[in-house]
């Protein structure tokens, strides 16, 4: 396996389950070693003393149960080699960011999932760190919650941190990522920035509602795929040499249109064209 992330961008790193996310993260991170081959930041080797400008969401919970929010915030970016003045001012900078003030003095134990994923984010990111690996780290959040965590993850980038991170939600990844790199049984299927591959592909996608949630006039239409869209709709991608005006034109013959758009196709529709009928 073999792929860049450019600095300062954010970049999803997608694969089915057992593909080999979690593990080329640990590598990154020194918790597990190649066999063979080099992972380099910035052109150089990483070793224990470069990982230390790196911040880390593990997959599995990385806290301290008994320890309070804000004391155990302080003590990880203390480990980052700040002043404890320095590294308090930064906790409560994030603590507010993820709007968890109320949890601040209270035991990790004793916050739900979703704020205990939200007090391993801060932990990640605090010490302001060059790279912040971040292995699912929207797992176990509410949309409220997500939304805070979308926010706070486009300031993490904005402020110059790389972000790599892994998700199964690809509108998510979709919405978050400048670059995508996707792996397939530990082998890279494809990786670039997300708007240059979605142009490649060279296909246009049509959201396409009717009031009568009548689609059978779509089987005329060889080379299309359709799949079943939100609330009945139906997601339709094209292949590039067809005119998308037929399939509007054979849309109001069968009934009345009451949703209509073209654009590119999704990263979702790209990711199953990649591993869709290998998944197994």
């Amino acid at each position: 396996m073999s792929f860049a992330v450019p600095t300062g961008r954010v970049c999803g790193l997608l694969g089915s389950n057992g593909a080999g996310k979690t593990t080329t993260m640990r590598m990154i991170m020194r918790i597990f070693h190649p066999d063979q081959g080099t992972i380099s930041w910035n052109g150089t080797p990483i070793s224990d003393e470069t990982r230390k400008g790196f911040g880390y969401l593990p997959e599995e919970r990385g806290l301290y149960p008994k320890l309070e929010v804000r004391e155990q915030l302080i003590y990880l970016t203390e480990l980052k080699g700040m002043t404890r003045k320095e590294a308090a001012v930064r906790a409560d900078r994030w603590i507010k960011e993820l709007e968890i003030e109320e949890y601040a003095k209270r035991r990790v134990e004793q916050l739900s999932k979703g704020n205990q994923q939200k007090v391993q984010f801060a932990a990640a990111v605090t010490s302001g760190p060059k790279l912040a690996i971040l292995d699912e780290p929207f797992t176990g959040l509410d949309p409220v919650n997500t939304m805070v965590m979308e926010k706070a993850f486009r300031t993490v980038a904005a402020e110059g941190t790389t972000l790599l991170f892994s998700a199964h939600n690809l509108d998510q990844v979709e919405a978050l990522c400048e670059n995508v790199v996707l792996i397939h049984r530990s082998h890279v299927v494809l990786q670039g920035v997300l708007r240059d591959i979605k142009k490649a592909a060279r296909r246009q996608a049509i959201h396409l509602r009717m009031e009568n949630d009548d689609y059978g006039f779509l089987s005329q239409f060889v080379g299309i795929t359709v799949r079943e869209g939100t609330a009945g709709a139906r997601e339709i991608t094209l292949p590039g040499d067809m005119n998308a005006n037929l399939i509007l034109r054979a849309a109001s013959e069968a009934g009345v249109v009451t949703e209509y758009s073209l654009g590119e196709p999704s990263l979702r529709e790209i990711y199953l064209e990649k591993v869709g009928a290998n998944h197994a």
